[in-house]
């Protein structure tokens, strides 16, 4: 779509400025010719080392009761990788074949055999048979670990298939290492970690420029509850609920900001005032500028209609050094042009920022990663950097939900336990009327494709979820452990009380479906009630539009208030009498914090010009 969209644009161009010289057939041309004429214009092509490391580190990365001791079963394995090397060799040899002898044998040289049933990397065997009233945080951190890497070598011998060649041990050897240590090193220094007490929350929203509003009304009130219950002792207050984790796309990596924001002591008013005022109360003219040209320079070196100067000032406003520190994780998700590739950038992970990086350095790399999962092609200036412990990583970073519009496998790998799903869009896509021409047809083209990866990646989310605990299961089991134990029962154990979440609203089967994993892993989803609400298109932000959908928001989270409670582990009478209130109290109490439209219009330029 990036080698078709100038072209494309130059003929629109060239429409609107009355000139007669191109014609459909120049038009056709300019699609049908190559990307580039000259000889040494080449894609940039990621190494094949960094993408066995990449794949080693997305299957290491999950959550551990003690960080410090996984973090070292992942240097050990890095830096003795005999037995996966050996595992990603056997199954590309069977490619196509029976496998089951590269997991275990006879001869006991499988996989399974040399990891899960004999002393590897560090990780002891276990003393006992594990039950329910001896949860050993280590041995459960050990079946948790195993089965991580169990996943690493299948992964490497498909990435050869995918390449259509084979690689060197000693290019495997080197990937993996270099995974391993990133893998480790981030689960040493993130601030939050497995608890058997208590499970790991996550909120995971999707894009949607201004349409973003109902999330951010949603998160508004749910953090209204945790604002009156938290730092209260039981039986009325909810103790040290929070939220752990963090990850958006597009408008929702900005409503994850605030989320972060919210759980900086001090700092939880001023989030839902965020919150309230960027969402109902924002008008074009405080977030971009136009980039006034002419038009066919659209198909030269001008690569946004916009520029968003006034969003880097408001993140430079409200992003707080000191949240960069706290407790909960914050995720943005961007895709770079160049090799396609999705990044997200955390505030908790060395890999993204340099040792003793200063606030300052850390608070800009944060703002960029932010803007770079805005920027929607075409529409906006992209962003040319994002930062690196190698220093800053050059490329084109666009908006995420090119590739990842509802990030729910951020939270999966990284190992959130309890996730809150929101997205601006439903299930199925929203109706449209009838295309009158092409440029129609190609605005809906582009909504339809920001559409099925959404629903696409929850799927595959849920899917990699379900098969990590089933592997942490299984491992359990070759281990010795009890099946009350692998399935994570009893009092040991976050009691596995919850109901069958978000029936009705799901895509997927759910979880709950597996009992094995359906106490380690849960999600509920909501989405935008298609109930005849006006929609925002492209980058267009009106309070006339935004207010509704933001008491929208705060309306679906009370009507599934106790749901996400329950989902959350938040308890106390405080949270209780919050949910039995009546969604039209809760909906009129947000109506009456909204500005009016004409504050929130006086003294602002319906426009800006970049200079």
């Amino acid at each position: 779509m990036r080698r078709h969209l100038p072209p494309l644009l130059m003929f629109l161009a060239a429409m609107a400025s009355g000139c007669s010289f191109l014609r459909t057939g120049t038009l056709l041309d300019a699609l049908n010719a190559p990307e580039s004429s000259k000889p040494g214009d080449v894609p940039v092509r990621v190494p094949a080392v960094e993408r066995v490391a990449g794949l080693t580190r997305a299957q290491l990365t999950d959550s551990y009761v003690d960080p410090a001791r996984a973090g070292a079963w992942m240097d050990a394995l890095g830096a003795s990788p005999e037995a996966v090397l050996d595992m990603t060799a056997c199954i590309a040899q069977h490619a196509g074949q029976d496998t089951a002898s590269c997991y275990e044998n006879a001869e006991h040289t499988g996989y399974i055999d040399r990891t899960v049933k004999a002393s590897a990397w560090g990780v002891p065997l276990p003393v006992q048979s594990f039950s329910v009233a001896t949860p050993a945080g280590e041995e459960v951190d050990a079946q948790r670990f195993l089965a991580n890497a169990m996943g690493i070598g299948p992964s490497l011998a498909a990435l050869q298939q995918s390449l259509e060649v084979p690689l060197t041990r000693e290019v495997l050897a080197q990937g993996i290492q270099r995974g391993a240590a990133s893998a480790a090193a981030y689960v040493r220094a993130r601030s939050w970690h497995r608890d058997l007490q208590r499970p790991s929350n996550a909120v995971v929203l999707s894009g949607g420029g201004a349409n973003g509003a109902f999330s951010a009304g949603a998160i508004w009130r749910l953090l209204g509850i945790l604002e009156q219950c938290r730092g209260k002792p039981a039986p009325e207050g909810c103790g040290d609920a929070r939220i752990d984790l963090a990850a958006g796309t597009s408008t929702g990596a900005l409503i994850s900001t605030l989320v972060d924001l919210f759980h900086t002591p001090g700092q939880e008013a001023s989030a839902r005032r965020q919150l309230l005022g960027n969402y109902t109360c924002t008008v074009e003219s405080d977030l971009y500028c136009v980039n006034s040209t002419w038009l066919w320079n659209l198909a030269d070196d001008t690569r946004g209609l916009v520029r968003f100067d006034g969003m880097y000032s408001k993140l430079e406003q409200f992003v707080q050094p000191a949240q960069l520190h706290n407790g909960t994780e914050l995720v943005a998700v961007s895709v770079d042009f160049e090799t396609g590739d999705v990044f997200s950038v955390s505030d908790q992970d060395p890999a993204d920022f340099k040792p003793g990086a200063s606030d300052l350095v850390r608070k800009g790399g944060m703002i960029h990663a932010v803007v770079a999962s805005i920027a929607e092609p075409v529409l906006s200036d992209p962003v040319s950097k994002l930062p690196s412990a190698a220093g800053d990583r050059t490329g084109t970073y666009y908006d995420g939900g090119v590739r990842s519009g509802l990030p729910l496998l951020q939270a999966v790998q990284r190992g959130a336990e309890r996730v809150l799903v929101i997205s601006t869009g439903g299930v199925n896509p929203s109706p449209a009327l009838e295309p009158k021409n092409a440029v129609n047809a190609l605005m809906r083209t582009l909504d339809l494709f920001v559409e099925q990866p959404r629903v696409g990646e929850v799927q595959q989310a849920e899917l990699l979820a379900v098969t990590r605990r089933l592997g942490e299961y299984t491992v359990c089991g070759l281990r010795g452990a009890t099946e009350d134990f692998c399935r994570r029962k009893g009092p040991g154990f976050q009691p596995p009380t919850l109901r069958a979440l978000g029936a009705g609203q799901a895509v997927w089967m759910g979880s709950a479906r597996f009992d094995q994993v359906a106490s380690s892993w849960r999600s509920a989803w909501m989405f935008k009630p298609d109930a005849g609400l006006a929609k925002a298109n492209g980058y267009s932000f009106t309070p006339e539009v935004m207010q509704p959908l933001f008491v929208a928001g705060v309306e679906s989270m009370q009507k599934r208030c106790a749901e996400v409670l329950a989902l959350f582990d938040i308890q106390g009478t405080l949270a209780a009498s919050e949910c039995a209130r009546q969604v039209v109290d809760v909906a009129d109490e947000a109506r009456e914090a909204l500005p009016s439209v004409a504050q929130c219009r006086k003294d602002k330029p319906e426009r800006r010009t970049c200079r």
